[in-house]
């Protein structure tokens, strides 16, 4: 089945057998239209129906059984997915699941989405890395739920989906401290830029997923707003990207 424009393939190093991830970008853009395109995120001011149209278009897509989509608040919350028709996901910016066909994601707009993968023991799990998020330990702590459901870091692959460059990242000073420094970039004259997902990487390389095993970003949400989603171009008040996997 062809699949449409705004959906897209995320390859997981290595093509793990039986596990499929994904993510959204914009789709056709009304200009003008914040929430034109492609847009599941129930929480950030769209049309419901519009939301309810894009959710269904996605599981059709994917031919899925289940969506499970969390209302992400950058906490550090992690919910393990054992029964997929559980919509209770408040305050959570990471889902695991070794459920088979049940579509597990998050929403961002310039944070990091990540995909975790370990085709062993068939567990997958997709991270909501907001700078907040990400300094307090999300992507580690997704790793340590699905290590406690039996993945071998060693056998997890990860792939990140559309985010924020570190050429686009400006923060102010008390944002870059919580950083080490080889993740910000510091010029004479301008505030200090962060690299947030090499950030993200060397914190899954710490939990013991090898570097070979990690896919960076291919693309900036902040540098093409027409094709992403980008809260910092577009304003608080848009859509969002969707990041997503699956187990055959």
């Amino acid at each position: 089945m062809e699949q449409p424009n705004w959906y897209h393939e995320l390859p997981l190093p290595g093509s793990p057998a039986g596990i499929h991830a994904g993510f959204t970008s914009r789709g056709a853009v009304t200009e003008g239209d914040t929430y034109s395109g492609f847009n599941l995120c129930h929480y950030t001011g769209d049309d419901p129906d519009h939301v309810a149209r894009c959710r269904e278009e996605l599981r059709e897509a994917t031919r899925a059984r289940f969506l499970v989509v969390p209302r992400q608040t950058h906490s550090t919350n992690v919910s393990v997915i054992t029964d997929p028709r559980n919509t209770h996901l408040e305050g959570v910016d990471a889902l695991v699941t070794a459920l088979p066909g049940v579509v597990i994601g998050v929403n961002t707009a310039d944070c990091v989405p990540v995909v975790l993968a370990d085709s062993v023991a068939k567990i997958i799990g997709v991270a909501h890395a907001g700078w907040r998020g990400a300094v307090n330990g999300i992507a580690t702590k997704t790793v340590e739920e699905m290590t406690a459901r039996g993945a071998d870091p060693k056998s997890i692959v990860a792939a990140m989906g559309p985010c924020i460059c570190q050429g686009c990242f400006e923060v102010g000073e008390e944002v870059a401290e919580r950083f080490p420094e080889e993740v910000v970039l510091r010029q004479n004259g301008r505030r200090p830029h962060v690299d947030l997902p090499r950030f993200v990487a060397l914190q899954l390389q710490e939990s013991g997923i090898p570097a070979s095993q990690i896919t960076m970003p291919a693309a900036c949400t902040r540098c093409s707003p027409t094709l992403y989603f980008s809260a910092r171009a577009l304003g608080i008040n848009s859509g969002r990207c969707f990041t997503f996997a699956w187990l055959e």
